[in-house]
């Protein structure tokens, strides 16, 4: 079922990304930077009812900077090869997984369980569309 983002902030540019990852020294997957030139941030509508909140790149109250901060530097609890960019209503975190044999998976963190879970083989599969151009 294809998603909806909504309540998007602030457009940034591609400049806002490179800076980011320069300055975080990660490299983000070309479909996660088309969703962020697209949306940056909001709320992935899952259904009616139920949303995850989408960490904007720049400006807002939830920022990946932060998400990133917060989970893989104070508390260790995501590794460095996923890029955590929503949370679920609940606060469990959904990545994306970005090494060499595996990328572009997305997998959600919960915090009560130890090993993360495969919960999508694409970031576009998860969003329920064939590429980002779509949503």
């Amino acid at each position: 079922m294809k998603k909806r983002i909504i309540n998007s902030e602030i457009p940034i540019l591609i400049e806002d990304i490179e800076k980011f990852e320069k300055d975080n020294d990660i490299i983000f997957p070309e479909n996660l930077k088309n969703l962020y030139l697209k949306y940056n941030g909001g709320e992935i509508e899952i259904s009616d009812s139920n949303f995850y909140d989408f960490a904007s790149l720049k400006y807002g109250e939830f920022r990946l900077e932060e998400l990133l901060n917060d989970l893989q530097i104070e508390e260790n609890v995501i590794p460095e090869n996923f890029i955590p960019f929503a949370t679920t209503g609940v606060g469990h975190i959904i990545t994306i997984k970005i090494s060499d044999s595996i990328y572009n998976e997305i997998y959600l963190f919960r915090y009560d369980e130890l090993n993360p879970k495969k919960i999508s083989n694409s970031l576009e599969e998860f969003l329920g569309v064939n590429s980002i151009e779509e949503l």
